[in-house]
């Protein structure tokens, strides 16, 4: 499901915007966009999505303005970086290549330029962090329950359009078997012709048409859909993945009628109920 939610916070020395941007997804993914500053807290910040979102892929971003280290965070080995621009100087020597490395580059070379790794205690950032986190969580959960209604009135809708053919269905099949059944007599007592048994027509027929039978498969689509229907009016937790579920499981009975079904009408029903379904399932990837 699509969201966006943002908040920010103010530390001691520094000031914080986080950024959650969710897309459709069938599981829950999350990538992060952070500050090196903020690394150590990935993990905290995943278990609390967590709690809140289970399907859609989710892109934290968090721009930092300042440092959480304050203005003696940063250190500078001038040794270390005296040695780097000797080293180098010899080395373009040698190599009779021009020697134009300056102060930026030096400052990039490994241990001149350090924010020590206790620039700032991980459970004061985490404090400012989690209030702006949960401010941002809340507004993306409103905008993602808003689409989330839009998509439940629209799958209510499909469902009483596939519960409509499936009534059709139902009301189709006792009339396609008879005409079957009568078709089968008729074309068994002219091939019999003298040798006609009225009572093995009978019992051939009923073996026959009973094999074409779908009235069990009617019965669990209806009882899937009434389940469905339940589904969809649930107020707590996700039911993304039950919607999901529950659709496969009218899929497989509607494919059952499919083979069975040996009437251009009954097949003509099946493939709009299928097509119906597919838009269903469409819809429901994007459901948590």
């Amino acid at each position: 499901m699509t969201g966006y939610g943002r908040g920010s916070c103010i530390g001691p020395t520094f000031s914080a915007t986080v950024e959650l941007r969710s897309v459709n997804h069938r599981y829950a993914d999350f990538f992060f966009r952070l500050p090196r500053e903020f690394h150590p807290l990935e993990d905290r910040i995943r278990r609390l999505l967590q709690k809140e979102i289970g399907r859609g892929r989710v892109e934290i971003n968090i721009i930092m303005r300042g440092s959480p280290a304050g203005e003696e965070g940063a250190a500078v080995d001038e040794r270390l970086a005296g040695a780097y621009h000797r080293i180098l100087t010899e080395l373009a020597g040698r190599l009779d290549l021009p020697m134009n490395i300056g102060v930026f580059e030096l400052s990039q070379l490994p241990g001149v330029l350090e924010l020590p790794e206790a620039m700032a205690e991980e459970a004061l950032l985490w404090d400012h962090l989690q209030e702006a986190l949960q401010v941002a969580l809340e507004g993306l959960i409103s905008r993602r329950r808003e689409e989330g209604a839009n998509l439940a009135r629209d799958l209510q809708e499909r469902l009483t359009a596939l519960a409509g053919l499936v009534e059709e269905l139902d009301a189709l099949t006792p009339v396609v078997l008879e005409e079957q059944r009568a078709r089968l007599e008729s074309r068994m007592q002219e091939a019999l012709a003298d040798n006609f048994d009225e009572s093995r027509l009978i019992t051939e027929c009923a073996v026959i048409v009973e094999k074409a039978a779908v009235h069990e498969e009617i019965i669990r689509l209806k009882s899937h859909l009434k389940a469905f229907g339940g589904a969809l009016q649930q107020n707590k937790g996700p039911v993304g993945r039950r919607l999901d579920f529950i659709a496969q499981e009218i899929f497989r009975e509607i494919n059952t009628v499919g083979a069975k079904a040996q009437d251009y009408r009954l097949t003509a029903l099946v493939v709009e109920i299928k097509t119906e379904l597919e838009k269903m399932r469409e819809q429901i990837q994007n459901i948590e």
